[in-house]
């Protein structure tokens, strides 16, 4: 006996007819999604990688500056010895192209100071619409030299 909405095991199964465009539409919204997932997904790559870049030559500066104060840097040539092997420890960022400047200056109180200046220009994986097509990262560490 069968009661309800049960059926026999020999009854065959009704489907409900789709309606025509449904799976059209299901093909579009997933392909319009993907695009946009995809384009989230470089986009924060992009941005990833310039944060990087920015921290890395923020930090190159900063280790040839110490290193001159502390002494673990005799010379100019080792200072930017420093500076290349600290902007070689972030991948994707090339220290032979980054411009490094040493200058040595006399503060206002007749302190001696280094100045270690790292200049690099950072180029996005894809060009971005409305945006340029690299960008100048550039940072200046000062230290007071002791005697």
């Amino acid at each position: 006996m069968l009661g309800g909405n049960r059926r026999a095991h020999n009854e065959p199964v009704k489907r409900e007819k789709r309606r025509d465009g449904d799976a059209g539409q299901a093909l579009i919204e997933t392909a319009l999604s993907l695009g946009l997932l995809v384009f989230t997904i470089l986009a924060g790559t992009d941005l990833a990688r310039v944060f990087a870049a920015q921290l890395a030559v923020q930090n190159s500066a900063r280790a040839g500056a110490e290193a001159s104060v502390t002494r673990a840097a005799a010379n100019d040539a080792a200072i930017t010895a420093y500076v290349t092997d600290e902007l070689g420890r972030v991948s994707g960022v090339d220290p032979a192209s980054a411009t490094i400047t040493i200058t040595h200056t006399v503060g206002g109180g007749g302190e001696q100071l280094v100045n270690v200046r790292v200049q690099y220009t950072w180029r996005p994986l894809t060009p971005w619409p409305g945006l340029p097509s690299s960008f100048a990262l550039d940072r200046t560490v000062t230290m007071r030299q002791y005697l």
